[in-house]
């Protein structure tokens, strides 16, 4: 288990990495484990240098684009590898695995810890669960409505459900959003301001 530095409320940074890591290792609703595990290994190897360019599948192009420059992608790129096979909820399961990876890997590193060592995979298979109502709106993605970043994953329920379940500890409760007055460790204006700074440096566009 991780040493949280940083006092935090339940449950625990720490905590919410360890419940993180446990899911994005075993099979999700359209990626069995080895694939999920393939994906973490390929953006690892885009963010550590290993790899200087995307190989192999289509899964592991796109996980290898969403960490190395996901600002650069385009739906023209998104519909190509819908048309070499990787369809949208596939992507969206990609997305949502390198994203919550980055969280984990970055988070274990900034504590001075290693990564976590990949399992082997657990042979589980796709869970097949797809919310009924999920369509593409107004992104690139399915979706159970507009899209906005708490809620992008959704049309996945047991991705959407991952994602706030690490979001919140490291970030704020989702029902103290609307609240400028929010206080942890942090006053609102200076999570917002760390929330900011690190956008910028990933070059985030949202």
């Amino acid at each position: 288990m991780l040493t949280d530095p940083v006092l935090s409320p339940h449950p625990s940074r720490a905590d919410a990495t360890a419940r993180a890591w446990a899911q994005l290792t075993t099979a999700g609703p359209t990626l069995n484990s080895a694939e999920r595990l393939n994906v973490i290994a390929t953006a690892r190897r885009a963010w550590d240098g290993t790899s200087e360019t995307a190989h192999g599948t289509v899964l592991e192009e796109a996980a290898y684009w969403l960490a190395k420059d996901a600002g650069g992608l385009r739906q023209e790129i998104v519909d190509e590898f819908e048309r070499r096979g990787l369809d949208r909820f596939r992507y969206l399961e990609t997305v949502g695995v390198v994203a919550r990876l980055a969280n984990v890997d970055f988070y274990t590193r900034g504590l001075g810890g290693p990564l976590l060592a990949l399992p082997d995979p657990d042979g589980t298979s796709p869970t097949g669960e797809v919310h009924p109502d999920a369509a593409i709106t107004d992104g690139w993605v399915p979706a159970t409505g507009p899209l906005f970043a708490p809620a992008s994953l959704d049309a996945l329920p047991a991705e959407g459900e991952a994602l706030r379940d690490l979001h919140e500890p490291m970030y704020m409760p989702m029902a103290e959003m609307g609240d400028p007055g929010f206080v942890d460790v942090l006053t609102r204006a200076q999570i917002e301001f760390v929330a900011a700074r690190t956008s910028f440096l990933n070059e985030c566009f949202y």
